[in-house]
């Protein structure tokens, strides 16, 4: 089974949503006709057991734990974290808090990572890039060291891979698995074919997570 053209389709299918008619506002303020809300692909179960083993064949040697900003990253991290075991590359997931907890630990970062750690910062949908921007440097004030950043799907607008790539640094691979092109054109040889795709009422309010 070819994971990555499953988990093509599958965000074509349930993910991707044009409406020109009634243009969504993203988090940046901009509108757009088109609307990624991945997690209405990332919650399907064929979806789910494809991506953990798609990311997974992007770590990089010696990361030993793979997360971001809560909760865009969380099913990335996860599947991943499943996926790699038994395999000769395990990966403990963590997570990234908007905010600290006011009480208990007071975390900001859930999960078992300690500082000095190399792991991979993940994204579900980046357009500005701000998330995971956010994820980045909340990883290193706790003392880890971020070692690359995957996102799922690169909105190819705002310059956001660059914007993460500035933060991160030249020796910090910043990789996309897929660009909004090859989601849009799988999109459209489904509607050619017929196959149909989650309306865009489905989706709440106007505003998207997309960054």
């Amino acid at each position: 089974m070819d994971f990555k053209a499953v988990l093509l389709g599958q965000l074509a299918t349930h993910a991707y949503q044009y409406r020109p008619e009634k243009p969504f506002t993203l988090a940046s303020g901009q509108l757009s006709d088109e609307y990624f809300d991945c997690k209405l692909a990332l919650s399907q179960p064929l979806a789910m057991s494809v991506l953990g083993s798609v990311v997974l064949e992007y770590l990089r040697p010696g990361v030993t734990a793979i997360g971001g900003l809560t909760m865009g990253s969380d099913p990335i991290a996860m599947s991943t974290c499943q996926a790699s075991y038994s395999t000769k590359h395990e990966v403990r997931w963590f997570s990234v808090r908007k905010d600290a907890k006011v009480h208990g630990q007071k975390k900001l970062i859930e999960g078992d990572v300690t500082p000095g750690q190399r792991v991979a910062i993940v994204d579900d949908v980046v357009t500005s890039g701000s998330s995971t921007i956010k994820a980045i440097e909340a990883c290193r004030s706790y003392g880890l060291e971020v070692a690359q950043v995957i996102v799922l799907v690169d909105r190819e607008q705002s310059n956001g891979l660059q914007n993460i790539q500035t933060v991160a640094g030249e020796i910090v691979p910043v990789t996309a698995v897929f660009r909004k092109c090859e989601i849009k054109d799988r999109w459209q040889q489904n509607r050619k074919a017929g196959i149909s795709q989650v309306p865009a009422s489905t989706t709440s309010g106007h505003v998207s997570a997309n960054d």
